[in-house]
C-alpha cells in the first residue's frame, strides 16, 4: 500500500498534487493518505503577550482553512485521509512527518520555479523537503498534472 505524505498549503499548486493522488487511487493504487500543513511559528512580542492556547488555535484554524479545499477533493472521490498540522519550518516539518509517519512517498505540488528564480526568491520548500528527506523517500513534485519524482540528495 501506497502510504503518501501531502503537504498542502492551500494553493492551487497544493491541490494539483491532490489531484494527482486521486488519480492513483482511481488507478486502483491502495492508497493511505496524510495530508500535512504547516503553519509557520509566531515570534516576538505576540508570543510574549498572546496566551499559547489563543496562538494554538489560530493556528488550528489557519491550517484548517488551508487543508479545507484539498479535503473536499478527497472528499468528493470517496478516498479516506488523515489531517495533521503542525508548526514549524515547512521543509523540516514534511521531512520529519514523512518519517515519523512511515510514508513511502511524499507528494507535493511545485510552483516550478527554475535555479534562478528559486534564488532569487529564497529557494523553494519543495526543493529544500527534498534535501531534508530521508533518503529512502522519494518526493513526486506535481506541476499542473506533470509529476516527476526526485530522490533525496545521495540517491
Amino acid at each position: 500500500m501506497l502510504r503518501a505524505l501531502v503537504p498542502v498549503d492551500g494553493s492551487e499548486h497544493a491541490l494539483s498534487a491532490v489531484r494527482h493522488v486521486i488519480r492513483l487511487a482511481q488507478q486502483r493504487e491502495p492508497i493511505e493518505v496524510h495530508l500535512l500543513n504547516v503553519q509557520p511559528p509566531m515570534h516576538g512580542d505576540v508570543t510574549s503577550f498572546v496566551p499559547k492556547a489563543t496562538i494554538r488555535d489560530f493556528h488550528r484554524e489557519c491550517g484548517e482553512k488551508a487543508l479545507s479545499a484539498a479535503a473536499a477533493l478527497l472528499d468528493a472521490a470517496g478516498i479516506a485521509y488523515t489531517k495533521h498540522i503542525f508548526v514549524g519550518h515547512p521543509a523540516e516539518t514534511i521531512a520529519a512527518c514523512a518519517k515519523r509517519l512511515r510514508c513511502v512517498n511524499v507528494i507535493m505540488g511545485t510552483h516550478g520555479y527554475g535555479t534562478i528564480t528559486r534564488l532569487l526568491r529564497g529557494g523553494s520548500v519543495s526543493h529544500e523537503a527534498i534535501q531534508r528527506m530521508d533518503p529512502d523517500i522519494p518526493v513526486t513534485l506535481v506541476k499542473d498534472g506533470y509529476a516527476e519524482t526526485s530522490r533525496a540528495a545521495g540517491n
